[in-house]
């Protein structure tokens, strides 16, 4: 197991609702073990004290009602092809149907190819490839088909 598995198993752990994970391979053994799960006792420390006037909140934009954005379901990596030197399974300005394959998300080895759920044209794809995605973070946009 190298460093780059080490941090994926931390973000998978990070995000599930589990409180502690052990894996043996070999001679080689790691726990993970989320602090604040019930049982443990949580130390909070104190907000820092403002001086100034508090920071405006972060707008975000809005999306027209007819497109939708597909989103992480997991942390990984993402990819637009199913190997380096394949055609992306979809380009901006494609077409894309229900169950077809638009990405692959790559999480402890296991390549996940994550479907489109409906029907509609691609407008913009928001991540590089082979760029480290969290879970629900927005992939790409879709524009609904009429």
């Amino acid at each position: 197991m190298d460093l780059r598995d080490i941090k994926d198993l931390l973000a998978v752990v990070d995000a599930a609702q589990i409180a502690e994970l052990e894996i043996e391979q070999g001679d080689f053994k790691i726990r993970i073990r989320k602090f604040g799960v019930a049982g443990e006792p949580v130390v909070a420390a104190a907000p820092p004290v403002r001086s100034s006037a508090p920071e405006p909140a972060e707008v975000q934009p809005t999306l027209p009602v007819n497109v939708v954005e597909v989103v992480a379901p997991m942390v990984g990596t993402f990819y637009r092809a199913p190997a380096p030197d394949a055609d992306p399974y979809v380009k901006i300005g494609d077409t894309v149907e229900p169950g077809q394959v638009l990405l692959i998300i790559e999480a402890m080895k296991m390549m996940n190819e994550i479907e489109s759920e409906c029907r509609g044209k691609v407008v913009e794809i928001l991540v590089e490839n082979g760029a480290p995605v969290e879970y629900g973070q927005p992939l790409m946009r879709v524009q609904l088909a009429e």
